[in-house]
C-alpha cells in the first residue's frame, strides 16, 4: 500500500480560535481563568461536549464560579459555540499549511484530514477557497465522533495499512503522542515554543510545517 499521510485541521493547519473561545466562557460565565497549558493537557483535540465535560470537572473547586458551577456539559458546550462563532470570522490557513498542501498536492500523496471539531470541515472548505490554493487530489475529512476517542479515530483512519507507512502530524502533544505508541510516524508542529511538547522521544518537532519532508 502507497504512504498515508493523516493532518489534523484546528491549530495545525487551521488557525482557529477554539483555546481563546475556552478561556473566554469560562471568565464570562465564571470568572475562571483557563491557561493554555490547562487548554492543551484537558481539552484540545477533544469533541466539544468532551471538552466540555473536561471543564467543568477541571474547575469544579474554583472560587468564585457564578453561575458556571450550575451549568452542566451540553449548556457549557453551547455557550463555548456561540462564542467560537463570534471568534472564527476571519479565521485563515497558517501560511506554512499552504505550502504543505501545495507540495503534497504535487507529490499526488495520498492525505486524510481528521478533526474533533464541528467547524472545522466548514471552516477548511471556505478558507480553501479564499486561499489561492487550487488542489488538484480529492479532499477528504474525518470528523471525530462525540462517542469516539481519539485512539478510536487513529485506528479508523489507519484501517489496514501498516502503521509504518502512515505519517502523521498535529499540535497536539497528546494526539502524537498516541500516534507513537500505534507505531505511526509522528510529527508535532509547535510554532510557539512555550507550547507543551510531546513526551514520547520518538514524535519529531516541527517549528514550522515547512520542515516536514514529504515521504517517499
Amino acid at each position: 500500500m502507497s504512504t498515508l499521510i493523516l493532518i489534523d485541521l484546528d491549530g495545525t493547519l487551521l488557525n482557529t480560535p477554539h483555546f481563546e473561545a475556552w478561556r473566554n466562557t469560562a471568565f464570562k460565565i465564571g470568572g475562571i481563568e483557563l491557561i493554555h497549558e490547562e487548554y492543551i493537557d484537558h481539552i484540545a483535540g477533544r469533541p466539544r461536549m468532551e471538552g466540555a465535560s473536561r471543564l467543568l470537572e477541571l474547575k469544579r473547586d474554583a472560587q468564585d464560579q457564578g453561575e458556571f458551577h450550575s451549568l452542566n456539559a451540553s449548556e457549557l458546550a453551547g455557550y463555548k459555540q456561540k462564542e467560537f462563532q463570534r471568534l472564527c470570522v476571519g479565521t485563515e490557513l497558517f501560511s506554512d499549511a499552504l505550502h504543505l498542501l501545495q507540495r503534497i498536492d504535487d507529490a499526488r500523496l495520498t492525505v486524510i484530514f481528521y478533526t474533533a471539531s464541528q467547524n472545522a470541515s466548514d471552516l477548511f472548505d471556505i478558507t480553501l477557497r479564499q486561499s489561492a490554493l487550487s488542489l488538484k487530489q480529492a479532499k477528504t475529512v474525518f470528523q471525530q465522533s462525540a462517542n469516539q476517542t481519539r485512539g478510536e479515530l487513529f485506528q479508523q483512519l489507519i484501517g489496514t495499512r501498516p502503521a509504518k507507512d502512515i505519517h502523521l502530524i498535529d499540535d497536539s502533544p497528546y494526539a502524537v503522542d498516541l500516534a507513537c505508541s500505534l507505531g505511526v510516524h509522528a510529527w508535532q508542529i509547535r510554532r510557539n515554543q512555550r507550547e507543551p511538547r510531546a513526551r514520547d522521544p520518538r514524535v519529531s518537532i516541527l517549528s514550522s510545517l515547512d520542515e516536514f519532508m514529504l515521504p517517499k
